[in-house]
């Protein structure tokens, strides 16, 4: 039975329903047209016999790669596929091998592609020059721009231990990506890897010490990805040690020039006592015979260290930004006593500077608001790390303190650093 024929009875069964049934075919094929453009070809070929679709098709991107799976149906007919790409600028033609009957499955492995998002078309063809409806799937090709993206998984910190080992902690990994982090550093000439899970929230390194390099990166796996990808490189210094140094060792060191007087039993040691409320301060005799701005005072730690950050602290139980407590000081530094401490023309002279190192030189600013919160917190100052090593600690009050009176009062001091 022809189309004729077909036509000629259902207008015999439905009556005058052949004037709708054109007009409805008219409209759902201009509704739809757009969405089959790309087919376009197919529809005009009409009748033509069509090999069958490829099927379940699987996209893995890589690095400027992809691997592409697909399923050929059982059409014993198909000899070839055609995958298209870059608008069917860039193709390949791959041989279809049966060896058996039914379904079988494929992959092709493309390389050397710019990074960006793809449409792969396939398309199964005969030796009859038959082919198929297109089949397409999308993906993005990674590549430089992509990994320059990828986070490094974040180090909490990282701290130096009192056994010399380093210890890095991490914080919690939030991306299901990635895969696990590596840390590499170089010793004696040789690369090290260290792999930290994503479980691991502490990694401890023992062979090496301040002043030493280490990269990390984080290791990647996106969804369906043919490959893992690494996120750039980070680089870190490792610090140094960074402790209380133990007030237990401080002793006073008196130099000539040095102000020695003492307000009932208020000496320099009481600086360092743990407390900066009276009685438990320096506290000088006021306008003491032989001692005028600029006071010195000098101390013994006892260890050499390299000092990071120090906090000086007022006499708390006074009024805030009032009494003898210093508004202008300097802290300075060394490593060793050059000259006899009953050495005048050296320690009442600028002459000692020569060979101490500045370690801050500092102003003591009086706050807009709370000031009361302020001068019980003390105020605290980093050091200059090019300092380096020293063991004695000289404070030179510059000035005038907050009353404008010839006294000194300081609560208390505390020095932190690397002291192994």
């Amino acid at each position: 039975m022809n189309k004729h024929i077909i036509l000629k009875n259902y207008i015999g069964r439905r009556g005058r329903s052949f004037i709708i049934l054109p007009v409805f075919l008219f409209m759902m094929m201009v509704a739809c047209d757009d969405m089959n453009s790309i087919h376009q070809e197919y529809y005009d070929r009409g009748e033509d016999i069509y090999t069958g679709v490829v099927d379940s098709i699987k996209v893995h991107p890589g690095y400027e790669k992809v691997l592409l799976e697909w399923e050929i149906n059982a059409d014993p007919r198909i000899t070839k596929v055609v995958i298209y790409w870059n608008q069917r600028t860039d193709s390949v033609l791959i041989d279809v091998n049966r060896t058996q009957s039914g379904a079988i499955q494929m992959n092709h492995y493309l390389e050397n592609l710019r990074e960006g998002d793809y449409t792969f078309e396939f398309i199964t063809r005969d030796n009859e020059g038959h082919y198929s409806m297109v089949q397409q799937a999308a993906v993005l090709i990674y590549g430089e721009s992509y990994t320059q993206t990828l986070r490094n998984r974040n180090v909490a910190s990282i701290a130096k231990q009192t056994d010399g080992s380093m210890l890095i902690t991490w914080d919690p990994i939030s991306n299901r990506e990635i895969q696990y982090t590596t840390i590499t550093y170089t010793k004696d000439g040789i690369t090290e890897f260290v792999r930290i899970e994503n479980t691991d929230t502490e990694t401890s390194l023992t062979e090496l010490e301040t002043g030493d390099k280490i990269n990390i990166f984080t290791t990647y796996l996106p969804e369906n990805a043919l490959e893992t990808l690494d996120s750039p490189v980070r680089e870190y210094t490792l610090p140094k040690l960074e402790r209380e140094i133990n007030k237990a060792k401080f002793s006073i060191i008196v130099l000539t020039g040095d102000n020695t007087s003492v307000n009932n039993s208020r000496d320099l040691s009481r600086i360092w006592d743990g407390s900066p409320t009276n009685p438990n301060i320096l506290h000088t005799v006021e306008n003491a015979a032989g001692f005028n701005f600029p006071h010195h005072f000098t101390f013994d730690m006892g260890v050499l260290a390299e000092i990071s950050r120090l906090r000086i602290w007022p006499r708390t139980d006074a009024g805030a930004f009032t009494g003898h407590s210093p508004r202008y000081f300097e802290i300075w530094g060394t490593n060793e006593l050059k000259n006899a401490s009953d050495d005048e023309t050296y320690w009442k002279t600028e002459a000692w500077k020569e060979d101490w190192k500045l370690m801050g030189d500092h102003e003591i600013i009086r706050p807009g608001s709370d000031q009361a919160a302020a001068w019980a917190a003390g105020w605290e100052y980093d050091v200059n790390e090019e300092i380096g090593r020293v063991r004695y600690i000289r404070l030179v009050i510059k000035n005038q303190n907050w009353q404008g009176s010839n006294c000194v009062n300081i609560g208390e001091i505390t020095l932190w650093g690397d002291d192994l």
